[in-house]
């Protein structure tokens, strides 16, 4: 986006994300995260709450739900 002259921001990044696991596309997802990351954002009530279903429903695993919590990106870091 960035290279396209577009600053993404929270709204954006969360968007973009819940967009990408509806259509099951994980990687992409990952990617966005670790991005928004990177930038100073964080998840939304929305993308934290599709997450949940899809870890209810065993679309997504825990691994998942912890990258998606922890704020710099440390892999030792969980929620067990």
């Amino acid at each position: 986006m960035k290279e396209d002259g577009y600053e993404p921001d929270g709204c954006t990044y969360n968007t973009l994300i819940r967009a990408h696991l509806r259509g099951s596309d994980i990687t992409t997802s990952v990617q966005l995260i670790e991005e928004m990351k990177r930038c100073g954002f964080s998840s939304d009530a929305s993308t934290i709450k599709i997450v949940m279903d899809m870890l209810s429903s065993g679309e997504l695993d825990k691994s998942f739900l912890n990258m998606l919590y922890d704020p710099f990106g440390d892999k030792s870091s969980s929620l067990d």
